[in-house]
């Protein structure tokens, strides 16, 4: 159930190039879904400026805890940069209604940047239930690799293949340079994507190629999260209409919808 509530921050902390790491004690929330959001207010009580809360995605939960990672772009991320903990911060969560499918045999799960973030907690859900994947994480430069400290203390180093364009870490390349020979490795698998439209599209052209099911979790601009700003619409080609980010999604078939 949807609930607007304020939470208690535990931790909230730089991270590496301009990503923070937001930890809030929520109990109410220890069973959000993988692939669900956040909306979170950065402003106090009764301060409308910004006026328009924030999506993140949740990416960890921990016993009576949730993870969030967050890029610092704007007016409203930096102001949440200040809060401290014992502060409290207003959440609407759990978001989405629409998520990671769980049915397929093997998993290839491919993020870039702050993408990451939207495949981590099923990433954590996938290894729970032992099915099988392979995830790739994919950054300009090493000192984006914001995700790389939960990597470790998650025990996925090497579940993980990590590229970076500029070869300041990991493999040097796109996450696109060897994801049409993993797919040919692992018959049957299913892409479960996030991160950059310009990464989506790419990861696409190898999924059409190859005829691979894939699912992208869509990053978007979002005022409500609920459905009824109709401010993040994306155009579903099946249907010939356009649906809501925040509210059919954020997941969706990504062979069946226009970036």
């Amino acid at each position: 159930m949807i609930e607007d509530r304020e939470y208690e921050i535990i931790e909230n902390r730089y991270i590496s190039g301009i990503t923070w790491l937001l930890r809030i004690k929520a109990p109410s929330l220890k069973n959000a879904p993988a692939g669900s959001f956040a909306m979170v207010r950065a402003t106090h009580h009764l301060q409308y400026d910004p006026m328009m809360r924030r999506a993140f995605a949740i990416a960890d939960v921990q016993e009576d805890e949730i993870l969030m990672f967050y890029d610092v772009y704007g007016k409203g991320t930096l102001m949440l940069t200040h809060k401290k903990p014992g502060d409290k911060v207003s959440v609407l969560a759990p978001l989405g209604r629409n998520f990671f499918p769980e049915h397929y045999d093997h998993y290839i799960l491919v993020g870039g940047g702050i993408g990451f973030a939207g495949l981590s907690l099923f990433m954590k859900k996938l290894k729970e239930k032992r099915k099988k994947f392979i995830a790739i994480y994919g950054v300009r430069r090493k000192e984006q690799l914001s995700m790389l400290e939960w990597i470790k203390e998650n025990g996925f180093e090497d579940d993980v293949i990590v590229y970076t364009e500029d070869g300041s870490y990991g493999e040097k390349g796109l996450v696109t340079r060897d994801l049409e020979e993993l797919i040919s490795q692992n018959p049957g698998t299913a892409l479960a994507v996030c991160g950059p439209k310009g990464m989506m599209k790419a990861v696409m052209d190898v999924a059409k190629k190859t005829k691979a099911p894939a699912y992208l979790s869509l990053e978007s601009k979002m005022a409500c999260g609920f459905g009824i700003c109709i401010g993040c619409v994306v155009k579903d080609t099946e249907k010939d209409s356009y649906v809501r980010v925040c509210y059919e999604g954020p997941v969706f078939d990504g062979h069946k919808i226009q970036l």
